[in-house]
């Protein structure tokens, strides 16, 4: 039996080296994927870590509020018993909301206040420099809130004529 000669197809340096290249190339997919999900933890920890900061962003929000409102009770206090306060031969004078057992919440107020024109009139006329200051429970010391307020109160007949606090 003869054998016909068949050509073997010549194989190119080219095709060897492309053969080779695929044959290493298998982990790729593996070292991607890694990397892809390297990448998406890193953005989970960054969201994570984005969301507790607004978290205690929010929180301190709430409790300056608190503060904030405290001290306000405290001005809308003076301002609902200022009667008490104009007849008084004392200049100045403080209101402790937990001393006179105002709950407010937790929060507190401090209240000085200081007569800084009393006019004899017509009409009678008193001017009064009030400092308020709020405070909420957990909050720093050093993050408290303040607000002053000048309320002017004249007498007329039968009555005290409010001013309005600036």
């Amino acid at each position: 039996m003869t054998r016909s000669c068949e050509k073997i197809p010549e194989v190119s340096m080219k095709e060897t080296q492309g053969v080779f290249l695929l044959r290493r190339s298998q982990g790729v997919a593996l070292t991607l994927a890694l990397l892809v999900l390297l990448i998406l933890t890193l953005i989970g920890i960054s969201a994570i870590s984005t969301t507790t900061y607004e978290t205690n962003i929010a929180g301190n929000e709430r409790l300056y509020n608190n503060a904030f409102y405290a001290a306000d009770a405290g001005i809308d206090y003076f301002y609902g018993t200022i009667d008490s306060y104009i007849i008084l031969a004392a200049t100045s004078g403080g209101i402790d909301s937990q001393a006179k057992g105002i709950n407010l919440g937790g929060g507190r107020f401090n209240v000085t206040w200081k007569k800084i024109r009393d006019e004899i009139g017509p009409p009678p006329k008193v001017e009064f420099l009030v400092v308020s200051e709020g405070i909420s429970p957990s909050f720093p010391t050093a993050g408290r809130v303040t607000i002053e307020a000048l309320i002017e109160s004249t007498s007329l007949e039968g009555g005290v004529n409010r001013g309005g606090d600036t």
